[in-house]
């Protein structure tokens, strides 16, 4: 536990309880327990059982945090901890000197050109994904965007190869999901003899298995993809990345990528569909722009409102709606100083339903990016994070998007299954409905 020395005294969230602290509120009520700690001020103390963290709520904290003095900020915490037992150390939770020689190898295979040959198999899936559909038929939206988003990011990592089933993948990711925030929040969950620790266990390793057939499969082939040429090939010392490395590296790309693409675009026809005057412009916009094909990034500026109704999916249900960050030396925020190893806590969801930065909060409404206040807007809205570790695939992610959104829904709604509950949000490591029943509906 790190000593916090500040100028003022940081308030303490509320609904805390004794010995455990914050933990019941965050897993019980988070999107409430959020809320108030807005109110308690820019930065308040979280209780994590014996750990304290302190949650930053005002955007100019963040943007510190995040940009400002990023320098001063590696990933860590009781999340990053837990999420390097399976990955490793991939790029997401790499320590920065590591990071930074990673994302050197990486990023040139997310450049714009290579996004654009990318795109060819985002095309060929999604149409793929939609032939199998009838009309009136009843699908689970969330699995059938995890078998696209599986579909997709093996073509590009590795194609021709059998890398994982997507609906198995789907339930994996899942599993691991639930442990690790488990884990975060509960030290000593992992030793309890519950059914969830078994269903954990099984699929970290099932999914470690798949990443070293990816990797063996990589090695032995003479032609590559051009991300699997990044990943393969040598740093400025003339060094690679090793087995256990590249390993670490397909982990956290392929469950990361996958997952958070399947869910956003799980959440946007959730909400398209409790929103038929969104989706019906959204529908007017790709037929009037492509005329029933398939968008191609040269189509991507002259759709502006499926842009917007992509942003707003984001910032309505961020899927990655929790970061930590750990100070590497001391620093200053909102008139606190705190020392070297202190943990930090940022909430994507939190900042992008404030209701100071985003009137109406809990609407969905894609006008709010046209508006002039836009530019304010865009520094509290961080669905792929800010600064040195944004994203590095973040506009991978809007390509495949928006490529589905313009596969889908000019042919089809997609509808509630009217006897099925409404989803409800799942705040574990990532933000995903519970469920998603919809039917198929022809447009025409």
């Amino acid at each position: 536990m790190t000593v916090t020395r500040a100028t003022a005294p940081v308030p303490v969230a509320p609904w805390g309880l004794p010995l455990v602290g914050h933990v019941p509120a965050l897993v019980r009520a988070p999107a409430r327990w959020l809320a108030a700690c807005r109110t308690t001020g820019a930065v308040t103390e979280v209780r994590l059982g014996s750990r304290r963290a302190y949650l930053l709520s005002a955007p100019e904290l963040v943007h510190e945090v995040l940009v400002g003095q990023g320098a001063r900020f590696d990933k860590g915490g009781p999340l990053f901890d837990r999420i390097r037992e399976v990955g490793g150390n991939g790029l997401a939770t790499a320590p920065h000197e590591e990071h930074r020689r990673q994302r050197r190898l990486i990023q040139p295979a997310f450049a714009p050109a290579h996004i654009a040959a990318y795109t060819e198999a985002m095309r060929e899936e999604s149409a793929a994904l939609t032939a199998r559909w009838s009309a009136r038929g009843r699908i689970c939206a969330l699995t059938e965007m995890h078998r696209l988003s599986v579909g997709v990011f093996t073509r590009v990592l590795l194609p021709g190869a059998d890398i994982a089933d997507p609906v198995r993948l789907a339930e994996q990711t899942r599993s691991l999901s639930d442990g690790i925030a488990a884990r975060a929040l509960f030290p000593w969950y992992d030793r309890l003899p519950v059914p969830a620790n078994r269903r954990f266990r099984l699929a970290r390793r099932q999914i470690l298995d798949a990443a070293d057939d990816t990797v063996r499969a990589a090695r032995s082939r003479p032609d590559h993809s051009r991300l699997m040429t990044a990943l393969l090939g040598p740093d400025a010392d003339g060094e690679g990345f090793t087995d256990g490395e590249l390993r670490d590296q397909v982990v956290i790309l392929l469950a990361g990528g996958t997952e958070t693409t399947a869910n956003t675009l799980a959440w946007a026809f959730h909400l398209l569909a409790r929103h038929p005057t969104v989706e019906s412009r959204l529908a007017d916009e790709l037929d009037g722009v492509l005329h029933g094909r398939l968008a191609t990034p040269d189509d991507f500026p002259a759709l502006p409102f499926t842009r917007d109704v992509v942003l707003e999916t984001m910032r309505v249900r961020p899927v990655v709606w929790l970061l930590t960050r750990s100070s590497t030396t001391e620093v200053e925020l909102g008139g606190h100083r705190f020392a070297a190893g202190s943990d930090f806590v940022v909430s994507p969801y939190q900042l992008q339903h404030d209701p100071a930065v985003f009137p109406r909060p809990d609407s969905f409404d894609p006008d709010r990016w046209s508006a002039p206040a836009t530019p304010a807007l865009r520094q509290a809205c961080i669905p792929f994070g800010a600064g040195r570790r944004k994203c590095v695939g973040d506009t991978f992610a809007l390509a495949e998007i928006t490529i589905a959104l313009s596969a889908i829904v000019p042919h089809w709604s997609l509808r509630p299954v009217r006897t099925a509950r409404p989803p409800r949000p799942r705040f574990r490591t990532t933000l995903a409905p519970n469920r998603l029943p919809m039917t198929t509906v022809p447009r025409r």
